[in-house]
């Protein structure tokens, strides 16, 4: 399903947005500097003879960061998979619901994910374990990955969810929204002068009371025998 809207921002959009973008762009460098590092470890070893000790274990971490962190990214621009085989086919009241519903669920799963892994990361560093290959990092480098990259996502899913829930909300009159809710085409046409779905609503009303108005006072002058004359 994808969960992408267009709607004004405001600060928590243009933080998680920004944040995204530098996810998306870190893990696409990191992912190509893996292919790299591979590609050199197999020209080392069928050129020269010599292997890493480090190789293999450092294109793995690129990688991880590649699948955690650069989830924001797809989030946000909808590349993530999606099964909507029956969801396109519901009413379209239906369907913003399930996506609200689905955008506040993985809100939470990636809220819990990243507190415990947070914590996990933060036993690691304090226990100062290594990953016990030739190579031996320190495993609070790789583990830190993980509770980063759910924090970036956790942001960027509570952007959906503000964005559906607006979308989904029934807009009140145009002088109770403020600036940063509305919506850029009203904006044009309230600067060409063309009244909004809501102002033509009210318009309608208003005319209509005003019509009845006349009526029911034509009635009453019915009623009690007066005629207007005309003002020659």
């Amino acid at each position: 399903m994808n969960t992408t809207t267009r709607r004004p921002s405001t600060l928590l959009s243009r933080t998680a947005e920004r944040l995204s973008e530098l996810a998306g762009y870190s893990s696409a460098f990191l992912i190509l500097a893996s292919v790299l590092v591979i590609g050199y470890g197999g020209v080392l070893r069928y050129a020269v003879g010599a292997s890493t000790v480090w190789q293999t274990e450092l294109s793995i971490y690129f990688l991880i960061y590649a699948s955690f962190v650069g989830a924001a990214y797809g989030l946000r621009h909808g590349d993530h998979v999606a099964v909507d085989l029956v969801v396109v086919r519901l009413p379209e009241p239906v369907r913003n619901l399930i996506a609200f519903l689905a955008a506040v669920l993985g809100f939470l799963l990636v809220v819990v994910v990243a507190v415990l892994g947070f914590a996990f990361w933060w036993d690691v560093v304090e226990s100062g374990r290594r990953s016990g290959t030739a190579w031996n990092p320190p495993l609070a480098y790789p583990y830190v990955i993980l509770p980063v990259g759910m924090t970036v996502l956790a942001l960027q899913y509570a952007v959906v969810v503000q964005e559906l829930y607006e979308k989904a909300r029934p807009r009140g009159r145009r002088a109770a929204v403020s600036s940063d809710e509305r919506d850029p085409a009203e904006d044009a046409a309230w600067r060409d002068g063309t009244p909004c779905d809501d102002d033509t609503e009210k318009i309608s009303r208003e005319g209509g009371a005003e019509v009845a108005s006349r009526e029911d006072g034509a009635g009453k002058s019915g009623e009690n025998g007066e005629r207007e004359e005309p003002i020659p």
